[in-house]
């Protein structure tokens, strides 16, 4: 049975191919930046140039149903990018926290925005994670939607802050995957387990990076010492 809310694939054009070189050439300035340990404020202007050139290349890969959708993905995307900014004014250990919780927004603000396009890349997404397009296909993505989804990500940082990283990051991937991606409780077991697995590995084992317990855990901590 064919599934009538995929939509089909689009092709890329030259807009969309500019705008992804501009899209590399402003990542390759910002790393470079980056290295060379510049102020905060000279590495905004390739992000923002990045920024720019994405939401271009990104517009004839969406549906026209979809393009409010778009355009509030980016207006986060645009936010956590303002909020990096920001964060980065900070030192030592007190810009941590707020760096991963940046990072790992625009990361999902990525996913958001390619799961809108009209790209093979988009179906995988919706595929790994579960559907958020369940709305009839005329009638596209809401922008109400998108609040509520970037909602339950702020309840996830809030999950993060009491419970930590490695109880909050499977709980959340689980939750989502089963209520919001229409996932069974089984695959929604399989994410969280496997997203457990990767975090505790790749910042734990193989980074040497001792996550953030959470304010629960460690106060849990503390009463059992003492």
């Amino acid at each position: 049975m064919t599934d009538t809310t995929t939509p089909p694939t689009a092709p890329l054009t030259g807009k969309t191919l500019a705008s992804g070189a501009v899209l590399l050439a402003s990542l390759v300035a910002f790393v470079a930046m980056y290295t060379t340990d510049l102020h905060q404020t000279w590495m905004a202007i390739p992000a923002v140039i990045g920024w720019a050139a994405a939401l271009y290349g990104t517009r004839p890969l969406v549906a026209r149903e979809n393009t409010s959708a778009l355009y509030f993905a980016y207006g986060v995307m645009a936010f956590l990018i303002f909020f990096l900014h920001e964060t980065y004014e900070f030192h030592g250990k007190m810009r941590i926290f707020p760096l991963i919780v940046g990072w790992v927004g625009v990361g999902l603000s990525i996913l958001d925005i390619l799961s809108l396009t009209q790209l093979r890349v988009a179906r995988l997404i919706n595929t790994v994670f579960g559907s958020v397009t369940s709305e009839p296909a005329d009638e596209g993505r809401k922008p109400a939607r998108e609040i509520a989804c970037f909602a339950a990500i702020a309840a996830g940082v809030v999950l993060i802050w009491l419970f930590g990283f490695l109880i909050a990051s499977p709980l959340f991937v689980a939750t989502w995957m089963i209520l919001w991606g229409g996932k069974s409780l089984r695959h929604g077991l399989y994410g969280g387990v496997f997203t457990f697995a990767f975090i505790w590995l790749l910042f734990e084992g193989l980074l040497r990076y001792e996550l953030y317990r959470g304010e629960v855990v460690l106060w849990l901590i503390d009463w059992i010492q003492g």
